[in-house]
């Protein structure tokens, strides 16, 4: 009779993980890792940076490392939402937790990314490694990535992962909100009104690209609808016409970021899409019935 072998719970999801990371990095060649609830290291390097490696080769570097892995992971998994960050290196990451049987196991880490992009928050404070000159060799030759590259590898990341622990997590667990200076805010109660899907994943698409260039055009061919059609749907469902609705959204981030943050109204502006800061000055007291400096000057924490 053959012998049979049975697996322990946390070998079998350390074997599940193994396959996830092998599939992800085969199909996006982005580095990942799988580290424990403490932030410690519980697999190989999957497809890392001569930067990461570096780092990680100090101690003292090593250690910021781990406490990047698992305050990201711990954000990702408290917030219920899937946001990059810089880590303490400058490099950009996110965090898919890993939960079998209602148990948190770690939280598969992965990125080891370039982005200038202003929405991406610190994680930590960054780490003064720019004076070793084998270290600024390595950084120059990181992956660079847009924004939205980040997000949708994220969101192949998690879709991967909620098909090794389906009950855990579903490729609808994590939200993928714009991050803002003020904190995670929550779409759930407009998107419940929403009844056609297709006008659904439109605003979803708009709030996360609020600093690019919005079309009607660029929208259209995102959901696969044409632009007149789009048009038509939008103002049916939403009471507005779709560039209505981009300025309203972009209105509203804009007042939480002049509430919470001392950056400037021309860098708000630019981050908003605006490429004029007298046209989103404009737009922004047609919505609030206040400029800018007004409104921050009242609201400002």
């Amino acid at each position: 009779m053959p012998m049979t072998i049975t697996l322990s719970k946390e070998d079998r999801v350390k074997k599940m993980v193994r396959s996830i990371m092998q599939d992800y990095t085969n199909a996006t060649s982005i580095a990942c890792i799988f580290v424990d609830i403490q932030g410690k290291e519980r697999s190989s390097k999957y497809n890392f940076t001569k930067f990461c490696h570096f780092m990680r080769s100090i101690p003292e570097f090593r250690s910021k490392c781990y406490q990047c892995d698992l305050c990201g992971g711990l954000e990702t998994f408290k917030n219920r939402s899937c946001c990059p960050y810089r880590c303490h290196a400058g490099l950009v990451d996110f965090s898919i937790p890993v939960v079998c049987e209602n148990q948190l196991h770690g939280f598969i880490v992965s990125g080891q990314m370039i982005s200038d992009d202003m929405r991406i928050p610190n994680l930590q404070a960054q780490t003064p490694w720019q004076t070793d000159s084998q270290a600024f060799k390595y950084f120059r030759a990181v992956p660079q990535y847009r924004y939205e590259e980040i997000m949708s590898a994220s969101r192949v990341l998690n879709t991967l992962t909620a098909c090794y622990f389906p009950y855990a997590q579903t490729s609808e667990a994590l939200s993928y909100e714009t991050p803002t200076i003020g904190g995670k805010t929550s779409d759930d109660g407009e998107l419940s009104h929403i009844t056609r899907p297709e006008i659904r994943k439109t605003v979803m698409y708009i709030k996360e690209h609020l600093s690019c260039n919005l079309s009607l055009r660029t929208i259209a061919d995102e959901v696969f609808l044409s632009e007149s059609y789009l048009s038509k749907l939008f103002k049916q469902e939403m009471n507005m016409n779709l560039m209505q609705y981009i300025n309203q959204c972009r209105v509203r981030e804009g007042e939480k970021i002049l509430a919470s943050s001392h950056e400037s109204v021309d860098a708000i502006s630019r981050r908003l899409g605006y490429h004029r800061t007298s046209y989103f000055c404009k737009i922004f007291k047609q919505y609030t019935g206040e400029t800018p400096h007004a409104y921050r000057k009242k609201y400002a924490l």
